[in-house]
């Protein structure tokens, strides 16, 4: 079995290096939640359309194809499957926002 000569075993090593230096830059997250996600259940645009669509009936009905009687009382059916449970991590998706998901 012949050794390395020294320039086989630098390139090995860097070869190595590299890989190492790659794995470790994949493993780091810069951000728990990213800036833009944590202004989503403010500034989100479930958040700014649903009570100005709830103040015009028409467009609401535009947008859901129901009308806001019909929304609340789907809600009401469908409230306990679709609301998560909120822990100390994160706050869940409402029940009126994941039907929003569903029906558009």
């Amino acid at each position: 079995m012949d050794l390395l000569n020294d320039e086989e075993a630098m390139s090995i090593i860097y070869v190595l290096y590299k890989r190492h230096q790659k794995k470790s830059k994949n493993g780091q997250r810069r951000h728990w939640v990213h800036p833009l996600n944590l202004k989503r259940p403010i500034e989100g645009r479930f958040q700014t359309n649903f009570m100005t669509l709830r103040s015009y009936p028409e467009e609401f009905f535009k947008y859901y194809r129901m009308s806001i009687k019909s929304f609340d009382e789907l809600i009401s059916l469908v409230n306990l499957k679709l609301q998560k449970q909120v822990t100390c991590l994160h706050l869940p998706i409402p029940a009126e926002e994941r039907l929003t998901v569903t029906l558009r």
